[in-house]
């Protein structure tokens, strides 16, 4: 597996440079033990771009979705990808990650959960990471990478000191240490994106907020695009099952007709029922006539 990745790698680096050029500062931070590395999400080339910035291989954690398929699920574990569902985080999947970090491997993984053009005040991280870092005591490394990558655009990849997370030694791992980790790797982050804002004149600043907004709102134009496909698709699926609940009354009501006309049929045709009757009649008439003679003798 190891022999694959480095021979892709080899292949994908110089392009990845020359396409994407991207200028590391803080490359020193990174440990050489085990290390959860946490990066704001902007695209899907930024794991790529990652990778390619990195000297030691890492493993990264992605959405379970991209592991559908046989052929890219199978390249994307090569390449140390692990699956995980965003809305259900599943043992094996945690089981997984604590392995791989406990072999002193460097873990990549985007702790907000999905893209976003930039890091705002509103960002909500997950817990996932900070669970991770504490059930195998390993330190967490703030990245921030500075705008979207583009081709031919010049960017920047801000790697922080690893955050010092002593004060939770011990601590079980329940949600409000848990949110106070995320909110430590929060601050860290904010506080590489206003130091790079710093260090941008008015101009530069005024440009990248606009490049900013002009992204947030491409992608918010995609995501209602995909919602509105999804909610298309919802209201197919849900027409589709009244239809056959529908059908599926018919054919009961139909059923319960031939039911009742074949009950009928045999009850009208069948002979034990006309012995039965037979019985009954003989069996009644002693009692008839007992009555007239008692009648008669009056």
């Amino acid at each position: 597996m190891a022999v694959f990745y480095h021979i892709c790698r080899c292949i994908v680096w110089p392009f990845a440079k020359i396409l994407y050029p991207i200028k590391v500062i803080g490359k020193k931070n990174t440990p050489k033990g085990r290390a959860i590395l946490a990066c704001n999400h902007t695209s899907n080339l930024d794991i790529v771009i990652l990778d390619c910035c990195r000297v030691k291989r890492p493993f990264v954690l992605a959405k379970h979705t991209l592991f559908k398929n046989k052929f890219l699920g199978w390249c994307f574990k090569k390449f140390g990808g692990i699956p995980v569902n965003r809305q259900d985080l599943s043992t094996a999947t945690v089981r997984e990650t604590i392995k791989v970090l406990e072999q002193d491997n460097h873990l990549i993984l985007f702790p907000e959960g999905t893209r976003k053009e930039t890091l705002d005040e509103t960002t909500a991280l997950k817990n996932g990471m900070a669970l991770f870092a504490l059930k195998t005591n390993s330190p967490i490394v703030p990245m921030y990478m500075a705008m979207k990558p583009k081709l031919f655009r010049f960017n920047k990849l801000f790697i922080g000191e690893p955050i010092d997370l002593s004060e939770f030694e011990g601590q079980r791992p329940k949600r409000d240490v848990l949110d106070k980790v995320s909110a430590l790797v929060m601050d860290k982050m904010q506080e590489m994106k206003r130091d790079y804002e710093a260090t941008l004149s008015p101009k530069k600043l005024a440009k990248l907020e606009k490049q900013r907004a002009k992204e947030a709102l491409k992608l918010e134009k995609r995501i209602q695009k995909r919602a509105l496909k999804n909610a298309k698709k919802i209201e197919l699926l849900e027409s589709v099952e009244q239809e056959k609940s529908e059908q599926a009354v018919q054919e009961n009501d139909v059923n319960d007709e031939k039911l009742k006309s074949e009950v009928k049929e045999e009850v009208a045709t069948s002979p034990e029922i006309e012995v039965n009757k037979v019985e009954v009649e003989s069996a009644n008439t002693p009692i008839e006539i007992g009555e007239s003679l008692q009648t008669e003798n009056k």
